[in-house]
């Protein structure tokens, strides 16, 4: 029984002119407190085994270069997007995201701001990158710091394979161990984020459920952890035409 259960019922039963063994209630009680503890403790020491496993992985994974191919979904299922481009990142808290198809965009995080760049609008949005992406799950990838990855559950997952890779396709190389990422604090804009690793270790695919039930699927390809990191791969050149809107 729930501790809060049970102390609502003792007193419901003491309003009511019933009578229960002091004793008795003491031990209920107890033994409610010990369960709940023992639960709690418990799920705690299965989120942080599996925490800890997850950062192994990411340990190695210092560098990170990679093309990918990015399908998003709605609710009914139906495609309502879809991308192509290169993902690098650094630990800690670098990123730089490159679309190429179906239009050319560039977003990068050096560590302090994110820098959003529209070259057909010739806009660049500057936002803080600690409120950019707080409560986000995305910021695993790239974070160090105990205190963030204390914001979020994480469970393993069962082996399986990105969405859309066909049979023909599986191989050992592409057989996955997934990690499911959850924000402990609700109310954020993604629900949940799935990593999903192949046999080398390396992060094959990301899968992201956000508010709308949207789903956005990265499949990476030509998968690189170590290469020299040119010094402006986390810098923005803004040419002098375009519009900067700074909300930092």
């Amino acid at each position: 029984m729930n501790k809060a259960v049970s102390v609502y019922f003792i007193s419901a039963l003491t309003a009511g002119g019933l009578t229960i063994n002091a004793a008795n209630a003491s031990a209920e009680l107890a033994t409610s407190s010990s369960v709940d503890t023992t639960a709690i403790a418990q799920k705690e020491s299965i989120n942080d085994s599996v925490s800890s496993s997850l950062q192994s992985r990411l340990s190695n994974m210092k560098q990170f270069r990679a093309n990918f191919t990015q399908t998003v979904v709605d609710a009914q299922q139906n495609v309502v997007h879809e991308a192509q481009g290169t993902l690098t990142m650094t630990r800690p808290n670098k990123l730089r995201w490159e679309t190429t198809f179906p239009d050319e965009t560039l977003l990068v995080a050096d560590g302090d701001a994110v820098w959003n760049v529209d070259t057909f609008v010739e806009q660049v949005t500057v936002l803080s990158q600690d409120n950019a992406i707080k409560d986000n799950p995305i910021v695993l990838l790239t974070s160090t710091d105990e205190a963030t990855w204390s914001k979020f559950s994480i469970s393993q997952m069962n082996s399986g394979v990105p969405t859309n890779t066909s049979a023909s396709d599986i191989n050992n190389d592409t057989v996955m161990q997934s990690y499911q990422i959850t924000p402990k604090e609700e109310g954020g804009q993604i629900v949940t984020l799935t990593l999903s690793f192949n046999q080398d270790n390396e992060l094959a695919s990301l899968n992201m459920l956000d508010a709308q039930q949207q789903i956005s699927t990265l499949v990476f390809n030509n998968i690189e952890t170590r290469f020299p990191i040119p010094a402006d791969t986390f810098s923005v050149d803004i040419p002098d035409s375009f519009i900067v809107d700074d909300q930092r």
